[in-house]
């Protein structure tokens, strides 16, 4: 098989030849030149020989041209991207928050990245664009205090809120006709430690649906359930092709989702931090406990989130080796 075969056949639950995989991880700096990135990126998937790519913008990409200033400094040391300048400040900046032109700015760079990525590998393996909900956006644009404003200006935030909606879409729509085969769709506000499912039905679930929408004539879109305590329920049934979350770290666990009627394929099984620390016994736990979970139908191994650096290639090639071993 080779890896469009291979993957299309693990979205279909039929027999593969070996279980697919794939890494991802930041490249700090790098991700802020879209010819730096594509380089590093296509340097990635070919020296482990991943099954497919899931690209990584940096992770406040989405806000920049709404006049957000990041520090990503930490992202090398571990840590995460941090707003040094919000886009909001007070209630009314949601009004501020229009449709963008994403053949510009921080958008427009990222469109470039991903032609140049689908030009190295598209004919070789699937490539998916990475996409935020519209919720997430909003988190990254204000911090926290955007729940106080749903609460107190809930029609400025929803106005702000549909016009992120409308320009991820077009994002998305514009990266499948660049030859990306779907979109890895992250939700990282849909837990109940951020918002009440309540919240999250009124002013996610229609949004997050307008992106998805937009992502329909891609084969092969995921969504990524982040963090803990996760609307899983509510978002499991999303027009997606297969399901990704923290497994083995937030309910449910894969073996009870892989024994219900009518489940969707699983990208993941493996933690992150323990592919970030190099626990090879608890990657092998990982790898032996996703197989005995889903009979190895329907499963495409890969990290839970995002691998924080340090990353060690040759740590991953090890995980690579037991992947082929037990396939």
């Amino acid at each position: 098989m080779n890896k469009h075969q291979r993957v299309r056949a693990a979205l279909l639950g039929q027999p593969v030849d070996r279980l697919p995989y794939a890494f991802w991880t930041h490249f700090p700096l790098t991700d802020l030149d879209p010819d730096a990135l594509a380089e590093a990126t296509v340097d990635f998937a070919q020296e482990l020989d991943i099954d497919f790519v899931k690209t990584m913008p940096n992770g406040q990409f989405c806000t920049e041209d709404w006049g957000v200033v990041s520090d990503f400094s930490e992202v090398a040391k571990g840590g995460v991207a941090k707003a040094i300048k919000s886009a909001i400040n007070a209630p009314e900046d949601w009004l501020n928050i229009g449709v963008m032109d994403i053949r510009q700015g921080a958008f427009g760079r990222e469109l470039e990245h991903l032609k140049k990525v689908c030009a190295a590998l598209s004919a070789d393996r699937p490539i998916l664009a990475t996409a935020f909900s519209p919720l997430t956006i909003a988190q990254k644009l204000a911090g926290s205090v955007y729940r106080q404003h749903l609460e107190s200006h809930p029609h400025w935030v929803a106005q702000a809120l549909t016009n992120i909606a409308t320009t991820m879409a077009h994002y998305v729509d514009a990266a499948l006709d660049i030859g990306c085969s779907g979109v890895f769709f992250a939700t990282q506000e849909s837990s109940t430690q951020c918002v009440t499912e309540a919240t999250y039905r009124q002013f996610g679930v229609p949004h997050d649906l307008t992106v998805l929408a937009a992502a329909k004539k891609g084969w092969f879109n995921v969504i990524h359930m982040h963090g803990e305590d996760i609307m899983f329920d509510l978002l499991k049934d999303y027009p997606v092709t297969a399901l990704n979350w923290h497994i083995g770290e937030t309910e449910p666990l894969l073996a009870n989702y892989a024994s219900t009627p009518g489940h969707k394929p699983v990208v993941g099984g493996l933690r992150r931090m323990a592919l970030t620390e190099g626990d090879l016994g608890a990657i092998r736990t990982d790898i032996a406990g996703a197989i005995a979970a889903t009979a190895g139908r329907g499963l495409l191994l890969g990290p839970a989130c995002v691998i924080r650096h340090p990353v060690d290639r040759e740590i991953l090639k090890s995980v690579i080796e037991e992947i082929k071993r037990v396939s």
